[in-house]
This record gives C-alpha cells, sequence and structure tokens, in this order.
C-alpha cells in the first residue's frame, strides 16, 4: 500500500491522566502554599509552578497520540507511549498530600479512623504488631523492604503483556492503574487521614529512631528526614494497587503471580508494622481493589469506542478517503 496514513488515537490512559492533570493544575492554583520553588531569582509559591506543570502534563497527554503515527513503529516508543503515566505517579500521590493539608485547613479523620481500630481490635495495630516483632532487626528490614518492593510490584507487573507483545492488553491494564491512582488521588485532596506514625503521640514522639535493621529501613529514615507524607492513609494506596497488579498478574502469567503473591500478603502487612496505616485502611483498600479496577477493566472497551469519535484519519489521495480507528 501506498501513500502516508496518519492517525490521531486519544487511548484511555491519555484520556484518564489529562483529566486528572487538569484537576491537579486546578487544584494548584486554589491551594498554591504548598512550599516556594526557585527558579533563578524568581521565587514563587510552588503551587502556581505546579499548575505549569501539571499543564505541560495535560498538554503531554493530548500531544503522545500525534507521535503515534511517525514513531509506532519503534518499540522503545511503544514501551514509553503505553507506560508515560507511571512516571507521573509519586509526583502525583506527593501532591495529593501536600494539597489535602491546605484544603482540608490543617485537619484530619485520624481520631475517628484511630477509634475505629481501637473499637474493632480493643487495641491499636500499628502500635502493637511492631512492638511484638521490632525487637528483630531482620523482621524490621524485611517488612520495610517489602513497603518498598510496593514500588516495583505496582510498576512493573503491568509491563508483562507488552513484553509478550500483547500491546492492546498492556493499554488496557495500564489504564486501570491510571484510572484508580487519579481517582484516589482526587478523594486524598478532600479525605485527609494522617496515618498512626503522625497521629499516635507514642508513635509519633519515639519515630523511627530506635529501629534497626539494613539498608531499606536507612532509606526509610533517610526519605522521613526530608520528608512530611502525613495524609493519603485511608484507604491505603499499597494495598489497592498492590492487589490489583496482583490480580493483573494472575491474568498476565500465573509464574509471575507465584511469585507476586508472597510479596503482597508481605506488602500489606508491612503498611501496618511500619505505622503507615491502620488497620482499616487496609480493609477499605481491599474493597476499593474488589471494586474499582473490575470496572474500569471492564468499561474499557466500551469507553475506548467513545474516545474513537475524537480520532481521524488522513490519508493520501490516492489511497481515498480514511475513517478513524482505534487500536
Amino acid at each position: 500500500m501506498t501513500g502516508s496514513f496518519a492517525v490521531y488515537r486519544l487511548k484511555a490512559h491519555d484520556a484518564a491522566w489529562f483529566l486528572l492533570s487538569i484537576l491537579f493544575a486546578l487544584f494548584s492554583l486554589a491551594w498554591p502554599s504548598t512550599g516556594y520553588m526557585r527558579l533563578g531569582d524568581l521565587v514563587m509559591l510552588r503551587g502556581y509552578w505546579m499548575a505549569l506543570a501539571y499543564t505541560g502534563i495535560a498538554a503531554l497527554c493530548l500531544l503522545a497520540p500525534l507521535l503515534d503515527a511517525r514513531f509506532r513503529a519503534s518499540r522503545p516508543f511503544g514501551f514509553l507511549r503505553t507506560f508515560y503515566p507511571q512516571a507521573f505517579f509519586a509526583l502525583v500521590f506527593t501532591d495529593s498530600i501536600l494539597l489535602s493539608a491546605q484544603a482540608m485547613g490543617g485537619q484530619s479523620h485520624d481520631a475517628f479512623f484511630a477509634g475505629l481500630d481501637q473499637a474493632i481490635f480493643g487495641f491499636q495495630p500499628a502500635r502493637e504488631f511492631s512492638r511484638a516483632l521490632g525487637s528483630r532487626p531482620w523482621i524490621n528490614e524485611l517488612m520495610f523492604g517489602a513497603y518498598f518492593a510496593y514500588f516495583a510490584f505496582m510498576v512493573i507487573a503491568v509491563w508483562i503483556p507488552y513484553l509478550k507483545h500483547d500491546r492492546a492488553e498492556a493499554e488496557r491494564q495500564i489504564f486501570v492503574v491510571t484510572a484508580t491512582v487519579a481517582l484516589v488521588s482526587v478523594w486524598y485532596v478532600f479525605f485527609r487521614v494522617q496515618g498512626p506514625k503522625y497521629w499516635l503521640p507514642d508513635l509519633k514522639s519515639a519515630w523511627y529512631d530506635k529501629v534497626e535493621g539494613g539498608i531499606f529501613v536507612g532509606i526509610f529514615k533517610r526519605s522521613l528526614a526530608t520528608t512530611t507524607l502525613s495524609g493519603a492513609a485511608f484507604p491505603s494506596t499499597h494495598v489497592i494497587l498492590t492487589l490489583t497488579t496482583l490480580a493483573l498478574a494472575y491474568r498476565n502469567d500465573r509464574r509471575f503471580f507465584a511469585v507476586y503473591a508472597p510479596v503482597a500478603v508481605l506488602i500489606l502487612c508491612a503498611t501496618v508494622y511500619i505505622h503507615a496505616h491502620y488497620a482499616v485502611d487496609i480493609l477499605g483498600g481491599m474493597l476499593v481493589a474488589a471494586v474499582l479496577p473490575p470496572l474500569f477493566y471492564g468499561s474499557y472497551p466500551r469507553l475506548q469506542r467513545s474516545l474513537a469519535r475524537f480520532g481521524f484519519a488522513a490519508r493520501d489521495r490516492s489511497e481515498g478517503k480514511g475513517e478513524g480507528s482505534v487500536a
């Protein structure tokens, strides 16, 4: 076949991340006092810079389909084209915490969730779990290591279908994860729960000063020395995305599931063990993981057909008229 064929394909994950970026640009303008940023001699409230950054990310979401026709045959481009939202997950999560402190005027719902844990269990799991086992450095290292393993766990699982040359399934799965991250990130802005290590006085005062371990314990201590992540505790993102990617791993290849399953159990335990979450945050995360990702996965084909209306195809006159299509 001769002639050029240019197609604009807006993918579901493009649309999801575009909408989230626009929302976070507006949030950043509404609550700009999340710190200060410097560019040369210009110092400005961080929110204004972030509004520009999120506007740029939104533009990237719309630009990405324009590059499909030229670079679609390139496997490295195809990989970046499919998974680029993952590069911004940490940014959005951090901003949801910073914005929630402004949006909620410093207030949080921790008293309710700490009380709920006490009412259900008769004690504070975040306190007693680590108290029972925390004298063993190897257990500390295992739990803190599992907490960090989540980040690789969540990112890599959806790469499996792409690496198996099933780009359509990879796009479907990155949409599921992207849409889930987007929705819970907006929730965190308006529903602030700091977590036990910031709320329970004894945990806050003790911090992690006497926790012994290895590399992962050390990384965690150093990261919290310069970063405050007091928010986004309910429901637990660690739980939501761990269970989501666990289910996707089972769908992709059961050999990967056999590796992921024990790690997933450790991740869920670690969220309470390291004082990041109340036990009810875990239950809330399980509920969200049971509802949202399956909903997004099932609605994906219909959403893609709807987005096809925004696509167009232009061929040379030698090929006649083209029609929009969605891969």
